[in-house]
Protein backbone atom coordinates (compact mmCIF):
# COMPACT_ATOMS: atom_id res chain seq x y z
CA UNK A 1 0.00 0.00 0.00
CA UNK A 2 0.87 3.69 -0.72
CA UNK A 3 1.78 4.88 3.05
CA UNK A 4 3.82 1.36 3.94
CA UNK A 5 6.79 3.65 2.34
CA UNK A 6 6.27 6.94 4.30
CA UNK A 7 7.93 5.48 7.74
CA UNK A 8 11.09 4.89 6.09
CA UNK A 9 11.48 7.82 4.41
CA UNK A 10 10.46 10.04 7.56
CA UNK A 11 13.13 7.76 9.30
CA UNK A 12 15.61 8.48 6.66
CA UNK A 13 15.40 12.29 6.87
CA UNK A 14 15.15 11.83 10.61
CA UNK A 15 18.67 10.09 10.41
CA UNK A 16 20.35 12.40 8.10
CA UNK A 17 23.44 14.67 8.75
CA UNK A 18 21.22 17.78 7.43
CA UNK A 19 18.88 17.21 10.05
CA UNK A 20 21.25 16.36 13.16
CA UNK A 21 23.23 19.38 12.72
CA UNK A 22 19.87 21.27 12.82
CA UNK A 23 18.34 19.54 15.60
CA UNK A 24 21.91 20.22 17.67
CA UNK A 25 21.59 23.92 17.00
CA UNK A 26 17.76 24.17 18.31
CA UNK A 27 19.07 22.97 21.49
CA UNK A 28 22.03 25.00 21.56
CA UNK A 29 20.02 27.78 20.24
CA UNK A 30 16.60 27.68 21.49
CA UNK A 31 13.66 29.58 19.61
CA UNK A 32 12.98 31.63 23.29
CA UNK A 33 16.72 32.40 24.61
CA UNK A 34 16.86 33.72 27.87
CA UNK A 35 19.29 36.15 28.74
CA UNK A 36 22.07 34.96 31.00
CA UNK A 37 21.52 35.10 34.89
CA UNK A 38 25.12 37.01 34.96
CA UNK A 39 23.78 40.03 32.40
CA UNK A 40 20.84 40.27 34.94
CA UNK A 41 22.57 39.97 38.36
CA UNK A 42 23.79 43.81 38.26
CA UNK A 43 20.52 45.16 36.56
CA UNK A 44 18.49 43.94 39.39
CA UNK A 45 20.78 44.62 41.98
CA UNK A 46 20.96 48.33 40.72
CA UNK A 47 17.31 48.10 40.63
CA UNK A 48 16.98 46.84 44.25
CA UNK A 49 18.79 49.52 45.52
CA UNK A 50 16.75 52.28 43.67
CA UNK A 51 13.77 50.61 45.59
CA UNK A 52 15.52 50.67 48.65
CA UNK A 53 16.48 54.39 48.20
CA UNK A 54 12.70 54.93 47.01
CA UNK A 55 10.97 54.26 50.17
CA UNK A 56 13.86 55.72 52.32
CA UNK A 57 14.23 59.34 50.23
CA UNK A 58 10.38 59.73 49.32
CA UNK A 59 7.58 57.31 49.97
CA UNK A 60 8.71 57.26 53.76
CA UNK A 61 8.25 60.83 53.98
CA UNK A 62 4.99 62.69 53.74
CA UNK A 63 1.65 61.75 52.53
CA UNK A 64 1.42 60.91 48.83
CA UNK A 65 -2.09 59.89 48.56
CA UNK A 66 -2.83 62.66 46.49
CA UNK A 67 0.08 61.70 43.99
CA UNK A 68 -1.07 58.30 43.22
CA UNK A 69 -2.29 58.93 39.85
CA UNK A 70 1.09 60.52 39.05
CA UNK A 71 3.03 57.74 41.03
CA UNK A 72 1.74 54.84 39.21
CA UNK A 73 1.81 57.11 35.89
CA UNK A 74 5.77 57.43 36.28
CA UNK A 75 6.29 53.73 37.87
CA UNK A 76 4.06 52.56 34.44
CA UNK A 77 6.53 54.78 32.25
CA UNK A 78 9.24 53.87 33.20
CA UNK A 79 8.33 49.72 32.65
CA UNK A 80 7.01 50.52 29.52
CA UNK A 81 10.35 52.37 28.74
CA UNK A 82 12.39 49.68 30.40
CA UNK A 83 10.56 47.22 28.19
CA UNK A 84 10.82 49.04 24.70
CA UNK A 85 14.63 49.79 25.47
CA UNK A 86 15.13 46.10 26.57
CA UNK A 87 13.11 44.42 23.67
CA UNK A 88 15.39 46.58 21.14
CA UNK A 89 18.43 45.57 22.76
CA UNK A 90 17.92 41.75 23.40
CA UNK A 91 14.78 40.73 21.33
CA UNK A 92 11.49 40.45 22.71
CA UNK A 93 11.32 37.47 24.70
CA UNK A 94 14.52 37.76 26.04
CA UNK A 95 13.93 42.04 26.30
CA UNK A 96 10.30 41.05 27.81
CA UNK A 97 12.09 38.58 30.69
CA UNK A 98 14.88 41.51 31.31
CA UNK A 99 12.47 44.16 32.24
CA UNK A 100 10.34 42.05 34.12
CA UNK A 101 12.99 40.66 36.61
CA UNK A 102 14.19 44.42 36.72
CA UNK A 103 11.03 45.45 37.84
CA UNK A 104 10.43 42.64 40.03
CA UNK A 105 13.33 43.25 41.52
CA UNK A 106 12.58 46.89 42.53
CA UNK A 107 9.19 46.36 43.92
CA UNK A 108 10.12 43.54 45.96
CA UNK A 109 13.12 45.28 47.42
CA UNK A 110 10.45 48.50 48.26
CA UNK A 111 7.59 46.81 49.59
CA UNK A 112 10.10 44.72 51.65
CA UNK A 113 12.01 47.83 52.98
CA UNK A 114 8.42 49.36 53.69
CA UNK A 115 6.84 46.42 55.37
CA UNK A 116 9.99 46.19 57.64
CA UNK A 117 10.41 50.03 58.42
CA UNK A 118 6.39 49.93 59.31
CA UNK A 119 6.81 46.78 61.72
CA UNK A 120 10.24 47.32 63.59
CA UNK A 121 11.34 50.93 62.84
CA UNK A 122 8.13 53.13 62.90
CA UNK A 123 8.03 55.67 65.64
CA UNK A 124 4.63 53.96 66.48
CA UNK A 125 5.78 50.71 66.72
CA UNK A 126 5.04 50.77 70.21
CA UNK A 127 1.36 51.70 70.05
CA UNK A 128 -0.97 48.41 69.83
CA UNK A 129 -2.95 47.28 66.97
CA UNK A 130 -3.56 44.62 64.49
CA UNK A 131 -1.10 43.16 62.15
CA UNK A 132 -1.93 44.34 59.37
CA UNK A 133 -2.90 47.31 59.58
CA UNK A 134 0.78 48.24 61.04
CA UNK A 135 1.72 47.14 57.63
CA UNK A 136 -0.80 48.58 55.26
CA UNK A 137 -3.40 50.83 54.79
CA UNK A 138 -5.44 48.79 52.92
CA UNK A 139 -6.39 46.95 56.40
CA UNK A 140 -9.46 49.36 56.41
CA UNK A 141 -11.04 47.78 53.60
CA UNK A 142 -11.43 44.79 55.73
CA UNK A 143 -13.00 47.00 58.65
CA UNK A 144 -15.31 48.38 55.93
CA UNK A 145 -15.96 44.95 54.74
CA UNK A 146 -19.88 45.51 55.98
CA UNK A 147 -19.96 49.31 55.97
CA UNK A 148 -19.60 49.63 59.74
CA UNK A 149 -15.97 51.26 59.86
CA UNK A 150 -17.31 52.10 63.52
CA UNK A 151 -18.37 48.93 65.49
CA UNK A 152 -15.07 47.52 63.90
CA UNK A 153 -12.82 50.05 65.77
CA UNK A 154 -15.07 50.28 68.57
CA UNK A 155 -14.44 46.46 69.51
CA UNK A 156 -10.52 47.36 68.71
CA UNK A 157 -10.61 49.83 71.49
CA UNK A 158 -12.18 46.82 73.54
CA UNK A 159 -8.86 44.87 72.17
CA UNK A 160 -6.23 47.05 72.31
CA UNK A 161 -6.51 49.51 74.93
CA UNK A 162 -7.16 53.92 74.38
CA UNK A 163 -5.25 53.78 72.08
CA UNK A 164 -4.77 51.53 69.00
CA UNK A 165 -2.51 51.92 65.54
CA UNK A 166 -5.40 51.37 63.39
CA UNK A 167 -2.86 52.04 60.30
CA UNK A 168 0.64 52.36 59.36
CA UNK A 169 0.96 56.14 60.38
CA UNK A 170 -2.59 56.48 61.49
CA UNK A 171 -3.71 56.37 65.52
CA UNK A 172 -7.23 56.00 67.37
CA UNK A 173 -7.70 57.12 70.85
CA UNK A 174 -10.29 57.73 73.65
CA UNK A 175 -8.80 60.52 75.53
CA UNK A 176 -10.71 63.79 76.58
CA UNK A 177 -6.65 65.07 77.08
CA UNK A 178 -6.77 63.77 73.21
CA UNK A 179 -10.10 65.95 72.28
CA UNK A 180 -7.87 69.30 73.51
CA UNK A 181 -4.36 68.00 72.27
CA UNK A 182 -6.06 67.26 68.90
CA UNK A 183 -9.05 70.02 68.07
CA UNK A 184 -8.05 72.99 70.62
CA UNK A 185 -7.97 76.46 68.85
CA UNK A 186 -4.16 76.68 69.78
CA UNK A 187 -3.62 73.03 68.86
CA UNK A 188 -0.80 72.35 66.34
CA UNK A 189 -2.62 69.78 64.70
CA UNK A 190 -3.53 70.23 61.43
CA UNK A 191 -5.89 68.86 58.45
CA UNK A 192 -3.08 69.05 55.43
CA UNK A 193 -2.14 65.86 54.45
CA UNK A 194 -3.96 64.16 57.12
CA UNK A 195 -5.83 61.82 54.75
CA UNK A 196 -9.71 62.15 53.72
CA UNK A 197 -9.93 65.76 54.14
CA UNK A 198 -7.21 66.28 51.26
CA UNK A 199 -9.33 64.77 48.25
CA UNK A 200 -12.68 66.30 49.41
CA UNK A 201 -12.97 69.04 47.17
CA UNK A 202 -14.61 70.22 43.63
CA UNK A 203 -12.16 71.29 40.97
CA UNK A 204 -9.45 72.11 43.51
CA UNK A 205 -12.05 73.84 46.05
CA UNK A 206 -12.49 72.29 49.58
CA UNK A 207 -15.46 73.10 51.40
CA UNK A 208 -15.68 74.59 54.97
CA UNK A 209 -15.48 71.47 56.51
CA UNK A 210 -12.66 69.85 54.21
CA UNK A 211 -10.53 73.35 53.99
CA UNK A 212 -7.23 72.51 54.68
CA UNK A 213 -5.30 75.35 56.76
CA UNK A 214 -6.67 77.29 59.33
CA UNK A 215 -5.74 80.27 57.47
CA UNK A 216 -8.53 79.94 54.85
CA UNK A 217 -10.76 78.53 57.29
CA UNK A 218 -11.48 81.39 59.49
CA UNK A 219 -12.35 83.70 57.00
CA UNK A 220 -14.87 81.23 55.41
CA UNK A 221 -16.34 80.64 59.03
CA UNK A 222 -17.00 84.27 59.37
CA UNK A 223 -19.48 84.24 56.30
CA UNK A 224 -21.18 80.65 57.44
CA UNK A 225 -21.52 82.28 61.33
CA UNK A 226 -23.61 84.84 59.19
CA UNK A 227 -25.94 82.48 58.29
CA UNK A 228 -26.53 81.67 62.19
CA UNK A 229 -27.11 84.34 63.99
CA UNK A 230 -29.87 84.65 65.58
CA UNK A 231 -31.18 87.16 63.36
CA UNK A 232 -30.48 84.86 61.21
CA UNK A 233 -31.95 82.03 62.44
CA UNK A 234 -34.92 83.71 63.63
CA UNK A 235 -35.69 83.91 59.58
CA UNK A 236 -35.33 80.64 59.27
CA UNK A 237 -37.63 78.81 61.96
CA UNK A 238 -40.36 79.90 60.39
CA UNK A 239 -39.63 77.80 57.23
CA UNK A 240 -38.70 74.92 59.74
CA UNK A 241 -42.37 75.02 61.22
CA UNK A 242 -43.58 74.37 57.22
CA UNK A 243 -41.57 71.54 57.08
CA UNK A 244 -42.69 70.15 60.47
CA UNK A 245 -46.27 70.42 59.41
CA UNK A 246 -45.89 68.80 56.13
CA UNK A 247 -44.48 66.22 57.84
CA UNK A 248 -47.40 66.03 60.57
CA UNK A 249 -49.81 66.20 57.01
CA UNK A 250 -47.67 63.34 55.59
CA UNK A 251 -48.19 61.16 58.97
CA UNK A 252 -52.22 61.74 58.41
CA UNK A 253 -52.45 60.96 55.19
CA UNK A 254 -51.09 57.62 55.59
CA UNK A 255 -53.89 56.70 57.18
CA UNK A 256 -51.68 54.50 60.54
CA UNK A 257 -49.63 53.04 57.89
CA UNK A 258 -46.08 51.64 58.83
CA UNK A 259 -43.82 54.45 58.05
CA UNK A 260 -40.26 54.05 57.73
CA UNK A 261 -38.91 56.63 60.08
CA UNK A 262 -35.48 56.31 58.73
CA UNK A 263 -36.51 57.22 55.56
CA UNK A 264 -38.61 60.52 56.74
CA UNK A 265 -35.71 61.45 59.11
CA UNK A 266 -33.51 62.15 55.96
CA UNK A 267 -36.51 63.65 53.60
CA UNK A 268 -37.62 66.02 56.65
CA UNK A 269 -34.12 67.75 56.66
CA UNK A 270 -33.62 67.85 53.30
CA UNK A 271 -36.51 69.35 52.22
CA UNK A 272 -35.38 71.86 55.01
CA UNK A 273 -32.31 72.82 54.34
CA UNK A 274 -34.02 73.25 50.58
CA UNK A 275 -35.62 75.68 51.76
CA UNK A 276 -33.38 77.41 54.64
CA UNK A 277 -30.42 77.17 52.54
CA UNK A 278 -31.84 78.02 48.59
CA UNK A 279 -35.31 79.08 49.31
CA UNK A 280 -35.85 76.12 47.56
CA UNK A 281 -38.59 73.52 47.20
CA UNK A 282 -37.86 69.89 47.20
CA UNK A 283 -41.13 68.27 48.35
CA UNK A 284 -39.73 64.74 48.85
CA UNK A 285 -41.51 64.42 52.12
CA UNK A 286 -44.90 64.59 50.18
CA UNK A 287 -43.32 62.09 48.00
CA UNK A 288 -41.87 60.15 50.23
CA UNK A 289 -38.94 59.25 48.68
CA UNK A 290 -35.80 60.03 47.65
CA UNK A 291 -35.20 63.15 45.21
CA UNK A 292 -32.66 62.51 42.75
CA UNK A 293 -30.02 64.75 44.35
CA UNK A 294 -30.01 62.39 47.82
CA UNK A 295 -29.84 59.47 46.15
CA UNK A 296 -26.83 60.87 44.67
CA UNK A 297 -25.49 62.15 47.89
CA UNK A 298 -26.05 59.07 50.06
CA UNK A 299 -24.15 57.44 46.71
CA UNK A 300 -21.68 59.90 47.33
CA UNK A 301 -20.80 59.39 50.62
CA UNK A 302 -20.73 55.61 50.26
CA UNK A 303 -18.21 55.17 48.71
CA UNK A 304 -16.25 56.41 51.97
CA UNK A 305 -17.49 54.09 53.74
CA UNK A 306 -17.08 51.82 51.11
CA UNK A 307 -13.17 52.34 50.79
CA UNK A 308 -12.56 52.08 54.32
CA UNK A 309 -11.36 55.90 54.14
CA UNK A 310 -8.50 54.88 51.66
CA UNK A 311 -7.88 57.98 49.82
CA UNK A 312 -5.39 56.73 47.04
CA UNK A 313 -8.04 54.88 45.00
CA UNK A 314 -10.38 58.16 45.28
CA UNK A 315 -7.98 60.13 44.17
CA UNK A 316 -7.03 58.92 41.47
CA UNK A 317 -10.87 58.25 40.50
CA UNK A 318 -11.36 62.20 40.66
CA UNK A 319 -7.91 63.09 38.96
CA UNK A 320 -9.69 60.46 36.05
CA UNK A 321 -13.10 62.11 36.41
CA UNK A 322 -14.28 58.20 37.39
CA UNK A 323 -17.41 58.24 39.27
CA UNK A 324 -20.79 58.88 36.75
CA UNK A 325 -23.27 59.60 39.93
CA UNK A 326 -20.38 61.74 41.92
CA UNK A 327 -19.95 63.93 38.46
CA UNK A 328 -24.21 64.28 38.43
CA UNK A 329 -24.36 65.19 42.39
CA UNK A 330 -21.68 68.07 41.31
CA UNK A 331 -23.76 69.10 37.81
CA UNK A 332 -26.80 69.52 39.84
CA UNK A 333 -25.44 71.28 42.79
CA UNK A 334 -23.83 74.04 40.31
CA UNK A 335 -26.99 73.95 38.67
CA UNK A 336 -28.91 74.94 42.17
CA UNK A 337 -26.51 77.21 43.35
CA UNK A 338 -26.57 78.92 39.95
CA UNK A 339 -30.21 78.96 40.23
CA UNK A 340 -30.40 80.75 43.21
CA UNK A 341 -27.61 83.16 42.09
CA UNK A 342 -29.44 84.51 39.08
CA UNK A 343 -33.02 85.21 41.11
CA UNK A 344 -33.54 88.71 41.24
CA UNK A 345 -34.80 89.09 44.31
CA UNK A 346 -31.45 87.87 46.21
CA UNK A 347 -32.79 89.56 50.20
CA UNK A 348 -34.31 86.27 50.69
CA UNK A 349 -31.82 85.74 53.94
CA UNK A 350 -30.93 82.09 53.06
CA UNK A 351 -27.61 80.42 53.49
CA UNK A 352 -26.54 80.75 50.03
CA UNK A 353 -27.44 84.88 50.12
CA UNK A 354 -24.14 85.10 52.71
CA UNK A 355 -22.01 83.18 50.38
CA UNK A 356 -22.98 85.22 47.44
CA UNK A 357 -23.00 88.87 49.41
CA UNK A 358 -19.41 88.41 50.19
CA UNK A 359 -18.16 86.53 46.44
CA UNK A 360 -20.10 89.60 44.97
CA UNK A 361 -18.35 92.20 47.20
CA UNK A 362 -15.72 94.51 46.29
CA UNK A 363 -13.43 92.82 48.66
CA UNK A 364 -14.61 89.33 49.36
CA UNK A 365 -13.08 88.00 52.25
CA UNK A 366 -13.75 84.07 51.80
CA UNK A 367 -15.52 83.45 48.53
CA UNK A 368 -12.79 84.27 45.62
CA UNK A 369 -14.49 82.17 42.90
CA UNK A 370 -17.36 80.23 41.96
CA UNK A 371 -15.68 76.73 42.44
CA UNK A 372 -15.85 77.77 46.77
CA UNK A 373 -18.74 78.78 46.29
CA UNK A 374 -19.89 74.98 44.45
CA UNK A 375 -18.25 73.61 47.20
CA UNK A 376 -19.77 75.29 49.96
CA UNK A 377 -23.02 75.08 48.49
CA UNK A 378 -22.80 71.32 48.71
CA UNK A 379 -21.70 71.39 52.30
CA UNK A 380 -24.99 73.11 52.80
CA UNK A 381 -27.12 70.45 51.56
CA UNK A 382 -24.52 67.31 53.08
CA UNK A 383 -23.84 68.28 56.26
CA UNK A 384 -27.08 70.01 57.15
CA UNK A 385 -29.01 67.05 55.89
CA UNK A 386 -27.39 63.60 57.13
CA UNK A 387 -26.00 65.01 60.54
CA UNK A 388 -29.88 65.68 61.38
CA UNK A 389 -31.16 62.67 59.77
CA UNK A 390 -29.45 60.37 61.77
CA UNK A 391 -30.29 61.98 65.13
CA UNK A 392 -34.02 61.98 64.19
CA UNK A 393 -33.73 58.23 62.80
CA UNK A 394 -32.32 57.49 65.92
CA UNK A 395 -34.96 59.65 68.20
CA UNK A 396 -37.67 57.88 66.54
CA UNK A 397 -36.56 54.07 67.09
CA UNK A 398 -35.45 54.99 71.27
CA UNK A 399 -38.67 57.06 71.74
CA UNK A 400 -40.88 54.22 70.19
CA UNK A 401 -38.81 51.34 72.61
CA UNK A 402 -39.26 53.57 75.18
CA UNK A 403 -42.78 54.93 75.49
CA UNK A 404 -42.70 56.08 78.69
CA UNK A 405 -40.65 59.19 77.14
CA UNK A 406 -43.36 60.26 74.35
CA UNK A 407 -45.91 60.96 77.11
CA UNK A 408 -43.45 62.64 79.55
CA UNK A 409 -42.01 64.27 76.99
CA UNK A 410 -45.54 65.59 75.89
CA UNK A 411 -46.90 66.81 78.95
CA UNK A 412 -43.48 69.08 79.15
CA UNK A 413 -44.25 70.72 76.00
CA UNK A 414 -47.68 71.20 75.66
CA UNK A 415 -47.16 73.81 78.84
CA UNK A 416 -45.25 75.86 75.85
CA UNK A 417 -47.39 75.22 73.49
CA UNK A 418 -48.76 78.53 71.75
CA UNK A 419 -46.49 80.49 74.18
CA UNK A 420 -45.18 82.79 71.84
CA UNK A 421 -47.38 81.95 68.39
CA UNK A 422 -50.38 81.24 69.05
CA UNK A 423 -50.72 77.56 67.99
CA UNK A 424 -47.20 77.01 67.20
CA UNK A 425 -43.95 75.87 68.64
CA UNK A 426 -40.78 78.44 68.92
CA UNK A 427 -37.34 76.78 69.37
CA UNK A 428 -36.80 79.56 72.11
CA UNK A 429 -39.43 78.06 74.17
CA UNK A 430 -38.32 74.55 73.58
CA UNK A 431 -35.19 75.21 74.69
CA UNK A 432 -36.30 76.22 78.43
CA UNK A 433 -37.27 71.89 78.39
CA UNK A 434 -34.55 69.79 80.02
CA UNK A 435 -36.01 66.67 78.84
CA UNK A 436 -35.88 67.51 75.32
CA UNK A 437 -32.44 68.46 75.04
CA UNK A 438 -31.92 64.94 77.59
CA UNK A 439 -33.44 63.45 74.80
CA UNK A 440 -31.16 64.59 71.97
CA UNK A 441 -28.21 64.53 73.92
CA UNK A 442 -28.27 61.13 74.98
CA UNK A 443 -29.53 59.89 71.01
CA UNK A 444 -26.35 61.71 69.99
CA UNK A 445 -24.41 59.81 72.21
CA UNK A 446 -25.14 56.83 71.91
CA UNK A 447 -25.44 57.57 68.20
CA UNK A 448 -22.99 59.84 67.12
CA UNK A 449 -23.87 61.16 63.47
CA UNK A 450 -20.12 62.03 62.96
CA UNK A 451 -18.97 58.21 64.33
CA UNK A 452 -14.70 58.88 63.46
CA UNK A 453 -14.57 62.52 63.55
CA UNK A 454 -12.42 63.55 60.78
CA UNK A 455 -8.12 63.06 61.04
CA UNK A 456 -5.93 65.50 61.95
CA UNK A 457 -1.56 65.60 61.53
CA UNK A 458 0.53 65.79 64.53
CA UNK A 459 2.86 68.93 64.29
CA UNK A 460 6.51 68.45 63.77
CA UNK A 461 7.61 67.87 67.76
CA UNK A 462 4.45 65.79 67.77
CA UNK A 463 1.96 65.47 71.06
CA UNK A 464 2.13 64.29 74.26
CA UNK A 465 -1.67 62.44 75.35
CA UNK A 466 -2.37 60.61 78.41
CA UNK A 467 1.67 60.23 78.79
CA UNK A 468 1.57 58.17 75.75
CA UNK A 469 4.12 60.60 72.83
CA UNK A 470 2.99 60.64 69.22
CA UNK A 471 5.75 61.90 66.76
CA UNK A 472 5.02 64.48 64.21
CA UNK A 473 3.72 63.62 61.18
CA UNK A 474 1.29 61.07 62.00
CA UNK A 475 -2.57 60.96 61.58
CA UNK A 476 -4.85 61.12 64.67
CA UNK A 477 -8.23 60.62 65.62
CA UNK A 478 -10.55 60.61 68.39
CA UNK A 479 -13.98 58.83 67.23
CA UNK A 480 -17.02 60.12 68.57
CA UNK A 481 -18.92 56.97 68.51
CA UNK A 482 -16.92 54.76 70.41
CA UNK A 483 -15.44 57.53 72.94
CA UNK A 484 -19.17 57.91 73.77
CA UNK A 485 -19.82 54.41 73.94
CA UNK A 486 -16.99 53.53 76.79
CA UNK A 487 -17.25 52.23 80.13
CA UNK A 488 -14.18 54.92 81.17
CA UNK A 489 -16.72 58.41 80.70
CA UNK A 490 -20.25 56.54 81.50
CA UNK A 491 -22.03 54.73 83.10
CA UNK A 492 -24.03 52.09 81.48
CA UNK A 493 -22.76 53.69 78.28
CA UNK A 494 -24.52 50.84 75.75
CA UNK A 495 -28.27 51.97 77.75
CA UNK A 496 -30.73 54.46 76.96
CA UNK A 497 -30.52 56.69 79.55
CA UNK A 498 -32.01 60.33 78.70
CA UNK A 499 -31.80 61.11 82.73
CA UNK A 500 -27.86 60.87 82.84
CA UNK A 501 -28.36 64.60 81.10
CA UNK A 502 -30.44 65.66 83.98
CA UNK A 503 -28.39 63.88 87.16
CA UNK A 504 -25.30 64.21 85.29
CA UNK A 505 -22.70 63.53 88.58
CA UNK A 506 -24.50 59.95 88.42
CA UNK A 507 -24.08 59.12 84.95
CA UNK A 508 -21.59 61.38 83.34
CA UNK A 509 -17.82 60.32 84.06
CA UNK A 510 -16.50 63.19 82.24
CA UNK A 511 -18.75 65.70 80.42
CA UNK A 512 -15.67 66.73 78.22
CA UNK A 513 -16.01 62.91 76.44
CA UNK A 514 -19.31 64.66 75.37
CA UNK A 515 -18.58 66.06 71.31
CA UNK A 516 -21.62 65.32 69.25
CA UNK A 517 -20.78 68.63 67.64
CA UNK A 518 -17.02 68.43 68.37
CA UNK A 519 -15.05 71.16 70.05
CA UNK A 520 -12.59 74.09 69.14
CA UNK A 521 -12.38 76.00 65.54
CA UNK A 522 -13.97 73.72 63.55
CA UNK A 523 -17.16 72.78 65.72
CA UNK A 524 -20.60 72.41 63.59
CA UNK A 525 -21.03 75.90 62.59
CA UNK A 526 -24.59 74.79 62.38
CA UNK A 527 -24.79 73.59 65.75
CA UNK A 528 -27.90 76.02 67.29
CA UNK A 529 -30.22 75.56 64.03
CA UNK A 530 -29.76 71.56 64.19
CA UNK A 531 -30.73 71.58 67.54
CA UNK A 532 -33.47 73.93 67.15
CA UNK A 533 -34.57 71.64 64.05
CA UNK A 534 -34.58 68.45 66.05
CA UNK A 535 -36.56 69.83 68.71
CA UNK A 536 -39.29 71.00 66.51
CA UNK A 537 -39.77 67.95 64.76
CA UNK A 538 -39.78 65.99 67.71
CA UNK A 539 -41.85 68.30 69.36
CA UNK A 540 -44.94 68.89 66.59
CA UNK A 541 -44.81 64.56 66.52
CA UNK A 542 -44.98 64.20 70.47
CA UNK A 543 -47.56 66.45 70.28
CA UNK A 544 -49.60 65.35 67.83
CA UNK A 545 -48.97 61.91 67.90
CA UNK A 546 -47.85 58.38 70.00
CA UNK A 547 -45.85 55.79 67.77
CA UNK A 548 -45.12 52.39 68.45
CA UNK A 549 -42.71 49.54 66.30
CA UNK A 550 -44.79 48.37 63.41
CA UNK A 551 -46.15 44.75 63.60
CA UNK A 552 -42.93 42.47 62.63
CA UNK A 553 -40.40 45.42 63.53
CA UNK A 554 -38.14 43.86 66.47
CA UNK A 555 -35.81 46.48 65.63
CA UNK A 556 -32.82 45.13 64.81
CA UNK A 557 -32.12 46.66 61.46
CA UNK A 558 -31.69 50.05 62.42
CA UNK A 559 -28.21 48.73 63.54
CA UNK A 560 -27.82 45.97 61.74
CA UNK A 561 -28.15 47.90 58.36
CA UNK A 562 -26.72 51.02 58.92
CA UNK A 563 -23.18 52.65 57.55
CA UNK A 564 -20.60 54.89 58.51
CA UNK A 565 -20.00 56.84 55.38
CA UNK A 566 -17.96 59.63 57.16
CA UNK A 567 -21.34 60.93 58.49
CA UNK A 568 -23.90 57.50 60.24
CA UNK A 569 -26.81 56.35 58.07
CA UNK A 570 -29.43 54.95 60.07
CA UNK A 571 -30.56 51.41 58.99
CA UNK A 572 -34.42 50.74 58.41
CA UNK A 573 -37.03 51.23 61.20
CA UNK A 574 -40.56 50.87 60.33
CA UNK A 575 -42.97 52.41 63.19
CA UNK A 576 -47.37 53.05 62.86
CA UNK A 577 -48.22 56.51 64.50
CA UNK A 578 -51.70 57.26 66.48
CA UNK A 579 -53.03 60.53 66.76
CA UNK A 580 -53.23 61.77 70.20
CA UNK A 581 -57.01 61.65 71.93
CA UNK A 582 -58.49 65.30 72.82
CA UNK A 583 -56.18 66.47 75.86
CA UNK A 584 -52.95 65.09 74.41
CA UNK A 585 -53.54 61.37 76.35
CA UNK A 586 -51.66 58.68 74.10
CA UNK A 587 -54.18 56.16 72.68
CA UNK A 588 -51.85 53.05 72.34
CA UNK A 589 -51.03 51.14 75.69
CA UNK A 590 -47.35 51.49 76.86
CA UNK A 591 -44.75 48.94 75.87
Amino acid sequence: MPHCHVLPESSHLLSSPQTAVIMDHLVQRPLFPTPDKLDLIIPCLLASATGFLSHTLYFIRGFHDTSALRIFLVHFTTFLCLTAYSITQLGVFPGLITSTAIALSYLTTLFTSIITYRLFFHPLRHIPGPFLAKITKLYGLYTARNGQMHLEQTKLFKKYGNFVRIAPNEVFMLSVEGIQKIHARDSGCRKLNAGIYDVIHFKGAHNLNSVLTREEHGPRRKIWERAFTTKALAIHEPKTREVCHRWLNKIASLNGQPINTSLFSLLIPFDHMGKVGFSYEFRSIEAGEENRMLHLLESLFGQFGRTGELCWPLSIAKDLNLGKESAEFDRLTMEMADRRAAEEDSNKGDILQHFLDDMRSEKPIAFFNKNIFYSDSALVLIGATDTIGVVLSYLFYHLARHRVYQDLLHSHIKKVYGETIPEEFTDRDLSKIPLLDALINETMRLDNPVANNGPRLTPPEGITVDGIHIPGGVAVRVPGYALHRSEEFYLAPEEFKPERWLDQAKFVKDREAFIPWLVGPNNCVGKRMGMAVVRLVLAYTVYSYTWNSAPGEDGKRIYSESKDNLILKAGTFNAVFTPREPGGLSSVPRQ
